[in-house]
């Protein structure tokens, strides 16, 4: 099973679809979104699960998945996945390399160079480790990760934020080129179509407060600290977290410790139709992420008409810029636990709205768009 060669694009990324997460989300619009152009896709990555497909063909692309090192789901170590495209590389216009934070990218400068073709590298850059080892780690990987930018023929950032940390860090002039938004269906009153059950949003019947939390389990998204505030906010409010990660045992601990073990509940991977149903049935959309490239859970929960508490980052202020005043509320990343919780009762006080007039949400298929574009500068001759 392989796509036409000669004009076929390759896309090295650590995990792709049905894995979940913001990279995963972005590899899977991007590819799916070059093949309804017509331009043959090839993804390449890694499943250290072990459990999926080794070849596949999904929604026109085809994936190829190898093996980590010991499960590695952290920097997503695999040789094998190296030796095959050092081999393979030269049947593809050029590589699209994902995530500086792994090994991915270095994999595939070494294939690009070797097989001849252009590079292109979308960091998802967070200038920081997300981890006091992890952070340690960035001395060393520095100059590594520093030779893969300066090698790369067109760097991508989703962010003006991220394109600063990359000019600082590296000296490289990245393109930007914003993460799209799905955007939701309304009812025809104006409201957004509840199909979430029993986390819904408030009920007359029951008082209960649906808050949503979506994305990876991992210390940095700091969904812990949403646990801390529920003993601070009435106990009608709920706490949902959407997504798999290190951290899940950890969040119920600490759920458990504070006596709100009823309060949360953790549901794992979820499918694309349910997440939209979720985000369509909160009261309220909380994040308090330390780093982020950009804000993409923010703007989805926003544009599908949940007021949102969000850490004050430099994504999250940039990506207040795409909707209306107030629908997005920031916060310290270090608030108090008493603090917060009174910054999402404000903002819960706003309640649902499905009005996005005037917002300048980012689509998919422009980002698909500005993809495809680099990709024919970079080649100097169409892909389509």
């Amino acid at each position: 099973m392989s796509s036409s060669p000669g004009r076929t694009v390759a896309i090295v990324s650590p995990r792709y679809a049905p894995a979940i997460g913001g990279v995963e989300r972005h590899v899977e619009r991007v590819a799916t979104g070059l093949v309804r152009r017509g331009v043959p896709v090839d993804v390449i990555a890694t499943d250290p699960s072990g459990k999926l497909p080794r070849v596949e063909m999904r929604d026109g692309v085809t994936v190829r998945r190898f093996p980590t090192l010991r499960g590695d789901d952290t920097y997503y170590v695999s040789p094998r996945l190296l030796r095959w495209l050092r081999g393979n590389a030269g049947r593809y216009a050029l590589l699209h390399a994902h995530n500086y934070q792994t090994l991915v990218p270095a994999a595939s400068r070494l294939a690009a160079r070797h097989a001849g073709i252009p590079l292109v590298v979308t960091p998802h850059y967070h200038a920081a480790g997300h981890t006091w080892f992890r952070s340690l780690l960035h001395i060393p990987y520095r100059p590594l990760g520093r030779g893969v930018m300066r090698a790369a023929d067109g760097v991508i950032a989703n962010s003006v934020a991220e394109a600063g940390w990359i000019e600082r860090d590296f000296g490289v002039t990245a393109s930007v080129i914003p993460n799209g938004v799905d955007m939701p269906a309304t009812t025809a009153s104006g409201g957004s179509p509840d199909g979430a059950g029993s986390s819904g949003p408030s009920d007359a019947s029951t008082g209960e407060v649906s808050i949503l939390s979506v994305g990876r389990l991992a210390g940095y998204k700091q969904v812990a600290r949403v646990v801390t505030a529920l003993p601070f906010l009435p106990s009608t409010h709920v706490l949902t977290v959407v997504g798999e990660g290190p951290d899940s045992a950890p969040i119920a601990r600490e759920a458990a410790r504070l006596g709100v073990t009823d309060r949360v509940r953790l549901l794992g991977h979820v499918s694309a139709e349910e997440l939209a149903e979720r985000y369509a049935a909160a009261d309220l959309f909380v994040t308090l992420s330390r780093e982020e490239s950009f804000g993409l859970t923010v703007l989805e929960a926003a544009a599908a008409g949940a007021p949102v508490v969000a850490s004050d980052i430099p994504a999250h202020r940039e990506v207040t810029g795409y909707a209306n005043t107030g629908r997005i509320v920031l916060v310290d990343v270090d608030a108090r636990d008493a603090d917060l919780a009174r910054a999402m009762e404000r903002a819960r006080a706003a309640g649902r709205s499905s009005d996005r007039t005037g917002w300048r949400l980012p689509t998919w298929e422009q980002t698909v768009d500005g993809v495809l574009n680099t990709y024919e500068v970079i080649l100097g001759a169409p892909l389509v």
